[in-house]
């Protein structure tokens, strides 16, 4: 059990929280509570930014959690989990941006993977990407950090009951004002499959009682070099929070060009790698594990917080990473190989992907994969499932139903491949 689970557990075995959400609707609980029951940090405890972030304890009840006041929440039922966004479909091809400045110019401005959100951000603003997005060019940079709220309200999902908010403490990531428009803007680093909408809904709150311009809430995340922005509107009632648009583009020419006999006349096939076979679909969150691992190792735990995603999931991107040879295994966690810090010096999306797909070249399960790929002129919904599944059960020796599991990380990185590859010998 996670320690967030098992801290929430104790609160949840220690206070009625179950029978006075059943009885009233809502359950007051203080930071000073959670400490003591809890035994972690309340801040910690509180840091729900995601659905693989909530509690078991809170998931069991069905019921979100919302800051007050500065050192109070309320517990409310919220069956339909409407405190969270999901993001539905595949992720989108992202599309080359002429940045309005060279970015190159500036010596102490990161342009790989290692950015981090402040500074992924500050490339966007520097590039006229934000600018271009929201429409606005005279687009300046106004809010920054942690602010405390003014008073607002809302109403709880199921049985209406008012909730007062006053002096929460929260972050902007970064807030623009133009002519027309406040940009509030929640920025992650990583994509994300869902959030929780308190990260764009009380800023919203707050800054729509404070400005007669348009206030317009984007979530934004960096990922392999590609920013992706996505606006949207709040309504009246509790988790009205719609997609308005969403955009994903590069600072450069997004896909690199590849000739697939080239590749696999030059790369040498090696040894299938031991280890866990990878099972994690998301390639760019590999690549964003390298760059995160730059500085130090990283354990499971801090990959599962840079994502915001399950422990689990942590390990099995750094499995990933290993078996792409990327990453190994050490005492502090997951470290860069010497392949790995090559690969982190890689300064362009197109370059990682050409290493990246060397990297599957020479590994026969992907390589395989690949070459049916090929065979099956680059459409990979050519490709049975079964069929991926024989490759990876042949190479692997796993057995029962794993290999059709792990055939699904197999085509969406050929999918992945496909969405970032100019196939030049088609």
């Amino acid at each position: 059990m996670m320690e967030r689970d098992a801290a929430w557990k104790r609160v949840c075995d220690a206070l009625p929280v179950a029978e006075t959400l059943e009885r009233e609707g809502l359950f007051a609980i203080t930071a000073d509570e959670l400490k003591r029951h809890g035994g972690r940090e309340p801040r910690l405890m509180a840091k729900i930014d995601t659905l693989a972030e909530r509690p078991a304890a809170l998931a069991d009840l069905g019921a979100a959690l919302f800051p007050v006041r500065n050192g109070k929440y309320v517990l409310f039922p919220d069956p339909d989990r409407k405190s969270f966004f999901r993001f539905e479909g595949e992720p989108l091809p992202p599309r080359a941006f002429a940045a309005k400045m060279d970015l190159g110019r500036f010596d102490t401005f990161p342009r790989g993977q290692e950015a981090s959100e402040s500074q992924a951000l500050d490339s966007a603003f520097l590039s006229g990407l934000l600018a271009a997005f929201c429409g606005e060019p005279g687009l300046c940079l106004t809010l920054r950090g942690r602010i405390f709220s003014g008073d607002f309200s809302f109403r709880t999902p199921q049985r209406g009951l008012p909730i007062g908010v006053s002096r929460v403490q929260m972050e902007v990531d970064a807030g623009y004002e133009g002519e027309d428009g406040v940009y509030l803007i929640e920025a992650k680093r990583g994509r994300r499959e869902d959030f929780h909408i308190r990260q764009l809904w009380y800023p919203y709150l707050h800054w729509s009682q404070r400005t007669r311009k348009r206030v317009v809430p984007i979530f934004f995340t960096y990922s392999n070099g590609q920013f992706e922005l996505s606006e949207f509107a709040f309504g009246q009632e509790f988790g009205e929070a719609a997609l308005v648009r969403r955009k994903a583009y590069c600072l450069e020419e997004p896909r690199a060009a590849a000739d697939f006999k080239t590749l696999f006349a030059r790369v040498s096939i090696g040894a299938e790698p031991i280890g866990a076979f990878p099972q994690a679909n998301d390639l760019d969150k590999v690549v964003d594990l390298v760059g995160l691992a730059a500085d130090a190792p990283k354990s499971k735990a801090d990959i599962a917080e840079a994502f915001g995603f399950e422990e689990r999931q942590g390990d099995y991107y750094g499995n990933a990473g290993c078996y792409l040879g990327l990453l190994r295994r050490s005492d502090e966690g997951f470290a860069l190989t010497e392949e790995g810090e090559a690969f982190q010096r890689l300064r362009s999306r197109p370059a990682r992907t050409l290493a990246l797909l060397e990297a599957m070249a020479r590994i026969p399960s992907l390589r395989e994969a690949l070459r049916l790929l090929a065979e099956r002129r680059f459409r990979a919904e050519k490709i049975a499932a079964g069929e991926l599944a024989a490759v990876v059960r042949e190479a692997t020796g796993l057995g029962a139903s794993t290999p059709e599991r792990r055939a699904s990380t197999v085509r969406a990185w050929l999918a992945w491949v496909m969405k970032n590859v100019k196939v030049e010998d088609a």
